[in-house]
């Protein structure tokens, strides 16, 4: 296995609300690689207040962390637990983070998402393909008809996330799971201060030249800082 990542903070943000999982490795910041076997792989994006959104991403990813199988069981009570803290300490309150990732068995691949981090795989070793859907107001007024394409691009609540790990109320964990016949290989993860500005047309042709690689990344990140993200980015590349 090969697996290369980079997280960092956004632009005048003071602290970085990504955080990825390789393993049992939760990365808060910068570039790691790895040939080793890994079991999860995972982006999670924290939203809330006065840093409260990095508290949510790094407790839930510490307890995934954790696990030995992801299971609608054991997310459950991730999400009793980052509720339970939230209402704890007032800075806390109401505070969310997305989460997608892999997880790999020897015959298949477990691919979970809520939120809007995504995962892709890569076809014919060319053409990215998305494996998750988002949960927020845009992707549901699109999926519903309701707002064109060409509306879309121009809507202001593109972020608006409708579920979540934690976000003060249990009614928005609507995690999603999809078995995946044999391994997920190669694989694409990403928060959206990366896919929101840099087009799946651009990652392909930088996966091309760069290959599956740290450079990659780099590049990949510097299009989305170029294109004017502002956000944090984070993104993980690998092959099985």
């Amino acid at each position: 296995m090969n697996v290369v990542a980079v997280t960092q903070k956004g632009f005048k943000k003071e602290e970085n609300e990504d955080r990825i999982l390789i393993g049992k490795s939760v990365i808060a910041s910068g570039a790691f690689q790895t040939k080793e076997p890994v079991k999860l792989v995972a982006i999670a994006d924290g939203v809330g207040g006065n840093q409260a959104g990095a508290v949510a991403s790094q407790f839930v990813m510490h307890q995934l962390a954790q696990e030995n199988c992801v299971s609608e069981k054991a997310f459950l009570q991730i999400n009793h637990n980052i509720l339970s803290l939230s209402a704890k300490k007032q800075e806390y309150y109401g505070m969310a983070t997305t989460l997608s990732g892999i997880c790999f068995f020897p015959d298949h691949s477990e691919v979970f998402s809520i939120g809007n981090t995504r995962v892709y795989t890569i076809q014919s070793r060319k053409y990215l393909k998305q494996i998750t859907s988002d949960d927020t107001t845009l992707h549901f007024l699109l999926s519903t008809g309701q707002i064109s394409a060409e509306s879309a691009k121009s809507f202001e609540r593109k972020n608006e996330i409708t579920a979540c790990f934690g976000g003060g109320s249990s009614s928005l964990f609507k995690m999603k799971h999809k078995t995946v016949e044999g391994l997920l290989s190669p694989f694409l993860l990403t928060s959206d201060g990366v896919h929101d500005y840099v087009s799946v047309d651009q990652m392909e042709e930088i996966l091309l030249e760069f290959g599956w690689t740290l450079e990659a990344c780099e590049q990949i990140i510097a299009v989305a800082y170029a294109n004017g993200s502002k956000d944090d980015v984070s993104i993980i590349l690998g092959e099985v």
